[in-house]
């Protein structure tokens, strides 16, 4: 009988030739041919109908010792019903390839998702199944798909750790779900017994979520220091700037395109197929973004994107913000994301209304009843906070320290109250009409609210 261990140190004898290899006998006729080459090959040699016949079994250590023998068990059965080994393979071979491949049903499946779902969801998709999914399952036949194949396909992803050891665990529990719809439609179209990879994403389990980091409010004034004097792109240090002074999220900002942007109202339309939530969102831009903007417009103005990068011809990386902070010193002290969490507790602080802070966070969950509200919930008293805000960040990075809130408060809302005394005494009558106008009141409005007052 043949072990591993034998199995292993078997090597090409004196007598081995090219047309007469070594042969190693097993047990019931279960053969290991040795070639000259160093091939070792399965062999079960068998009787029927009175001759001899021989069928390979295929190649040690792809085929290993349990598994011929299995094969050459399942060979004696298939002779003791009177069935020639040899035919039923061929028959299997045929039916192997009649058998529809995985991936050709998971490309026919990602071509018709493509009209159900959002493009940004399509294009992760499709780049999921591109680099992982497709590699993995060639030449593997639909219902041949077994656990241990996602399984493997799992361990890879989760083998590309990133610097700190961790592996991308989201991505891992993607791609099987990923895996799992395609299987269940197949199901579903009885294509499938039942779905072979049930259960196999329990085996990661979510990582605990970690805050995305941020300085703490001490260290903000320096921060916005440092951000001013970036000597880097000017796309890059603006758009640090708008993600302190605006507080959205990293992918909003790289998808922005200026056909959002609206001047007229000093509102920014954000495009809802890259929100975390179904509605549209409105951010009002204070004057700090709008200048911000302004100077963007001279260099990206010609572009689709507010943020474009020129020599890829696309939006900028995931990672364009989170590079910049670490170049100017902040490497594991603050992220781009980490800006939301800062205005967050600091206008809470400041003692602003939280349902309008809340809104302007986008936070608003899906089942939340205030879904059916109208977009522009709550949206004067936002364009107030956003504009104290943006003060309040200028008063931080002007004096270089942390000024107390309630003062801060005081000095800024005082302030504008100012700046709107003095525009509506130094504008004439045409001009508050212009404006009303700009705002979206008709003429008709206008004259109730005359004939009003």
């Amino acid at each position: 009988m043949l072990t591993d261990v034998k199995i292993r140190s078997l090597k090409p004898s004196e007598k081995c030739t090219s047309s007469r290899p070594d042969k190693h006998s097993d047990r019931e006729g279960l053969q290991l041919w040795v070639q000259l080459s160093g091939t070792k090959t399965w062999i079960s040699a068998y009787r029927f109908n009175r001759k001899q016949q021989n069928l390979t079994l295929g190649s040690y250590p792809d085929v290993r010792l349990s598994e011929a023998r299995q094969a050459n068990k399942d060979i004696k059965a298939l002779l003791a019903e009177g069935v020639d080994p040899k035919t039923q393979k061929r028959r299997k071979n045929i039916q192997d390839q009649q058998a529809q491949m995985f991936n050709d049903y998971a490309s026919v499946w990602l071509v018709e998702r493509q009209t159900t779902v959002k493009p940004r969801t399509y294009q992760q998709d499709s780049n999921r199944m591109a680099k992982d999914v497709l590699p993995m399952f060639k030449n593997i036949a639909l219902n041949n798909v077994s656990f241990d194949d996602c399984k493997l396909m799992a361990e890879q992803i989760e083998a590309r750790k990133d610097s700190n050891g961790k592996p991308p665990r989201e991505v891992t529990r993607r791609t099987i779900a990923l895996v799992e719809k395609i299987l269940k439609r197949a199901k579903m179209e009885r294509l499938l017994v039942s779905n072979p990879i049930e259960g196999l994403k329990d085996l990661y389990p979510k990582a605990k979520t970690q805050h995305m980091k941020h300085v703490e409010l001490s260290e903000l004034p320096q921060l916005l220091r440092d951000i001013e004097k970036y000597h880097g792109h000017d796309q890059t240090r603006l758009g640090m700037k708008f993600l302190a002074y605006s507080f959205c999220r990293t992918i909003e900002l790289r998808m922005m395109k200026w056909e959002h942007i609206d001047f007229v109202n000093n509102v920014w339309r954000v495009d809802v197929d890259n929100l975390k939530v179904v509605r549209g969102h409105i951010v009002p831009l204070s004057t700090q973004l709008i200048s911000v903007l302004e100077e963007l417009k001279s260099v990206t103005g010609q572009f689709e994107y507010v943020f474009f990068n020129m020599g890829t011809n696309q939006p900028y990386s995931e990672e364009f913000i989170n590079n910049a902070l670490d170049i100017i010193g902040y490497a594991g002290k603050q992220t781009g994301h980490g800006f939301r969490h800062i205005a967050s507790t600091n206008l809470n602080e400041l003692g602003y209304m939280g349902d309008a802070i809340e809104k302007q966070m986008a936070h608003d969950k899906r089942n939340n009843i205030r879904a059916v509200y109208n977009h522009a919930q709550h949206l004067e008293e936002r364009r107030k906070i956003m504009q104290v805000w943006a003060n309040f960040l200028d008063l931080l990075r002007d004096k270089g320290e942390v000024v107390d809130f309630q003062t801060a408060r005081q000095q800024i809302e005082s302030s504008l109250k100012g700046q709107q005394s003095d525009t509506l005494q130094d504008a004439d009558k045409q001009e508050l009409i212009n404006a009303l106008i700009s705002k979206g009141i008709t003429t008709d409005e206008l004259q109730i609210l005359i004939k009003k007052n």
